[in-house]
């Protein structure tokens, strides 16, 4: 795997959306962060209901804190039935209706997804991510 030199200097955070916090995911993470000083948020660890729920266990806030922290989201999601997981899926959705997303302009952003054939799922994934990318005014990049 190839590594982008775009990678060395910014305090980078990444998001594995996997159910697997050693899995195949963060492997993949690991090998492309390879010499790159990085911190790991698994999904799998927080509860972030969906959009419309309200429950005082929520810990969108706390995933947020650590996003806004750092300068570049590296994004890590498994192929689950053909797309990316659901936990992936809410934070986007949690994540661009927040009352104040103006925290995520500026970022970079990029995104892999893993699996043993991830073709028919990666080009609609980076979709995805560069429009929500584009709509919060943070800076996709391909890793």
């Amino acid at each position: 795997m190839k590594r982008s030199n775009q990678l060395n200097n910014d305090n980078i955070l990444f998001i594995n959306a996997s159910q697997n916090r050693n899995g195949n995911t963060a492997q993949t993470g690991r090998q492309l962060l390879n010499g790159t000083q990085y911190q790991q948020l698994d999904l799998v660890d927080y509860k972030i209901y969906q959009i419309g729920q309200n429950y005082p266990d929520d810990q969108f806030a706390e995933v947020v804190d650590q996003i806004q922290r750092v300068q570049y989201l590296v994004l890590g999601t498994p192929v689950y039935w053909h797309a990316i997981s659901g936990y992936l899926k809410v934070l986007l959705e949690r994540l661009s209706q927040m009352d104040n997303p103006d925290i995520l302009r500026g970022k970079k952003i990029s995104v892999f997804v893993q699996g043993a054939d991830p073709s028919d799922t990666e080009k609609p994934t980076k979709n995805v991510v560069q429009r929500f990318a584009n709509v919060l005014g943070m800076d996709y990049r391909e890793l």
